[in-house]
């Protein structure tokens, strides 16, 4: 409210009542907006999808007990992926704590690992509170969870009678005043960061020596992606740099430099002959194996930098870590940068520059010939032609798992035609379809593309379909259970089934379920009848379902098939890339 939090969403409880009260009664005051939920799990992942459209914190309110444990998994995604919850849990008081009291537990840690800040009110019940301490509850909770976003925990015993009379709540809402709420304290602590920093000495690397940068999922606040994508311009054009970006990067199309399908191209053994090289990484590291194996090998010097997220980032070792933001470094490095530059080291990165976009250009059309001459769905085709099929300016959701990776390797430029979200914090299925549901909220129209286990993982996320203003499509690739496990390469299992203990597959058909939830839904059996599906879809105002089933086993095959013959048809062209 008065710091700017627009929305809560309401789990049911008794214990929680007094909150659900006072929740309710803002809403009807226009001072709030007001979601409901009988799952506190879908509800956490719904209010994660908020936080990271809007980049604004979202409160949930839970009863206690178990409900409490419910909020962990998307406490833990909010914690790697750094988007801003206020978990406000009801608890009993101190009385009836660990004696045997009906729905009472040591919720107050269940949460501690994972959260920027834990904070309660007097054990002995909330009514206990003064005001001061009111207030410097709020004013911490508010400030650690936007200082470096993330989850925030405010334990709340309340002592019975847990429900007022009219007459009472009359009293207090009549009365409510917003005493010691300021913005203004948070953005000077802000400040005073920024004059610590001022102080520090930036790490440097040299702009005209051949260098290469690559972008990982964007994990600063949602304000600050555009002086990063500006940040980010103006390094390129002094360095030339060639630029490998992660489909959750919130890089733009339009960024010079910048790789389609380098992950690709790795696949070629260019990579293998560069060395001596600066590595600029920006974030974490996209989800390649690829790159992974390349940087690990000698003869790189790399710098690592966060957009103010101090721990450490850096799963392959040997980078120097800097934590205070790209747009930061770039324009005090600036300053500092000598007027004279060295033209002929500059060529030799435009050198590369230019090899890796002719490289791009050949794989653009060679993939096209190959994904799309038989009509057949596969899942490399499916991340291919989608972002040709939606208006550009659709924001999409990828779920984790083979959706991603398949977008990484297989989109090409429609990757960076629009703002793409997903579950890369801790990279799990749980909560899918409640944060796709979360971010169009915020966004509006937009698509999630996801698995059939991780769909029906959050089935529950579907009851938000009537009371929230969603409109989201769903684009179901259902390949019979975790497809993603044959590309594991596992030798045959001595005892045990592999399909019984990887894959999973549930004998539950999504399009019933979609029926009993009340959404709309199609089938597609070809990829020619997929942009007719989409266009229905765009046509309604609603959460909808489309369905399309592969292949796990044969998609396996064409990824490998794919990358052997690139690799083969790349090196039998080399003279035409130089």
């Amino acid at each position: 409210m008065a710091k700017g939090m627009q929305y809560i969403v309401l789990c049911p409880g008794s214990r929680s009542g007094p909150l659900a009260i006072a929740a309710a009664s803002l809403s009807k005051r226009k001072e709030l907006t007001l979601i409901t939920s009988i799952d506190e799990r879908s509800a956490a992942f719904l209010a994660l999808g908020i936080s990271a459209a809007s980049g604004q914190v979202t409160a949930v309110i839970t009863t206690s007990g178990s409900a409490v444990a419910n909020l962990l998994p998307a406490a833990v995604e909010a914690d790697r992926s750094c988007h801003s919850l206020l978990f406000l849990t009801a608890d009993r008081p101190l009385r009836l704590k660990e004696c045997g009291a009906n729905q009472s537990v040591n919720q107050q840690d269940f949460l501690k690992s994972v959260c920027r800040h834990f904070d309660e009110s007097p054990k002995d019940g909330i009514h206990l509170i003064s005001k001061q301490r009111l207030n410097s509850l709020v004013e911490q909770s508010f400030e650690k969870a936007s200082e470096m976003p993330g989850p925030v925990h405010i334990n709340l015993p309340y002592e019975e009678p847990l429900h007022p009379c009219e007459l009472d709540q009359e009293k207090v809402l009549d009365g409510w005043v917003f005493e010691g709420f300021s913005r203004d304290k948070i953005i000077s602590s802000k400040d005073e960061v920024v004059k610590n920093v001022s102080s520090l000495k930036l790490p440097k690397i040299d702009p005209f020596s051949l260098g290469i940068i690559i972008v990982g999922p964007w994990r600063g606040k949602a304000k600050q992606l555009i002086s990063f994508r500006i940040a980010l311009k103006k390094w390129q054009k002094l360095t030339r740099w060639p630029i490998l970006a992660d489909p959750l990067s919130g890089v733009e199309n339009d960024q010079e430099g910048l790789i389609d399908h380098w992950d690709l191209i790795f696949a070629t053994g260019l990579f293998e002959t560069i060395n001596d090289i600066q590595v600029l990484r920006l974030g974490p590291l996209p989800p390649s194996r690829e790159l992974q194996a390349w940087l690990k090998k000698p003869g790189k010097v790399q710098l690592l930098i966060t957009e103010g997220d101090c721990r450490n980032l850096d799963p392959i070792g040997g980078s120097t870590q800097f934590s205070k933001g790209f747009s930061y470094w770039v324009n005090n490095l600036f300053e500092s940068i000598p007027q004279k530059q060295s033209i002929d080291k500059k060529i030799i990165s435009e050198k590369l520059t230019k090899k890796l976009i002719n490289y791009d250009l050949f794989i653009h059309d060679w993939l096209d010939k190959r994904l799309f001459r038989n009509g057949l769905i596969t899942e490399p085709a499916l991340a291919r032609l989608i972002p040709r099929l939606l208006p550009n300016s659709i924001p999409v959701m990828l779920a984790s798992s083979s959706p991603i990776r398949d977008w990484l390797s297989y989109s090409g430029k429609g990757a960076f035609l629009r703002r793409c979200f997903g579950l890369r914090g801790s990279s799990g299925i749980d909560g899918t379809l409640s944060m796709g549901l979360g971010l169009s909220i915020i966004m509006g129209r937009m698509v999630l593309i996801t698995g059939d286990l991780a769909l029906l993982h959050d089935t529950n996320g579907w009851l938000f379909s009537k009371d929230c203003n969603t409109s989201l499509i769903v684009i179901l690739i259902d390949n019979g259970g975790g497809g993603i496990f044959n590309q594991l390469n596992i030798d045959k299992i001595h005892e045990g089934d592999f399909e019984e203990i990887f894959l999973m597959p549930q004998r539950v058909c999504p399009l019933t379920l979609a029926k009993a939830y009340g959404v709309k839904y199609k089938q597609v059996s070809c990829l020619d009848d997929l942009e007719q599906a989409i266009e229905w879809s765009f046509s309604l105002s609603t959460n909808v379902l489309i369905r399309v089933c592969t292949n796990s086993v044969e998609d396996h095959k064409l990824r490998v098939s794919l990358r052997d013959d690139l690799k083969r048809t790349l090196s039998d062209n080399l003279s035409n890339f130089d």
